[in-house]
């Protein structure tokens, strides 16, 4: 039993949200995805982060992403925006992501909660 919860630890992998709060909006066919190592968060306020640089512009983040596809152009990246952000700052974000040659853009959302029916 020792060694199981020794091979568990060690094996596991913990993932670190930077304790950035958002709610992400539900939909009802997102489908699970390979983890991305890469990460976009757009926060109601419309803050953004990448790779856990939080408060950069448009442009840092054009820069950014440029030298990450040079280096991995197939690089998987996630983009998280809260439900409450401003569709422009999601917008700029596709549209960036596409015009800098970004291949594997994962759309973050949740799956609705399932309605709960009451037994007769």
């Amino acid at each position: 039993m020792f060694l199981l919860l020794i091979f568990f630890m060690v094996s596991s992998v913990f993932r670190n949200n930077a304790g950035i709060d958002i709610t992400l909006p539900t939909a009802s066919t997102a489908t699970d995805q390979l983890e991305a190592p890469y990460e976009i968060i757009i926060q109601e306020s419309g803050a953004i982060t990448f790779d856990g640089t939080p408060g950069i512009s448009i442009d840092e983040l054009e820069v950014q992403m440029r030298a990450l596809l040079e280096q991995e152009p197939d690089a998987r990246i996630s983009l998280s925006a809260d439900g409450d952000a401003r569709t422009e700052e999601f917008v700029a974000v596709l549209d960036l992501a596409r015009r800098v040659g970004g291949k594997q853009l994962i759309i973050a959302t949740e799956r609705p909660k399932e309605a709960v029916i009451p037994a007769n």
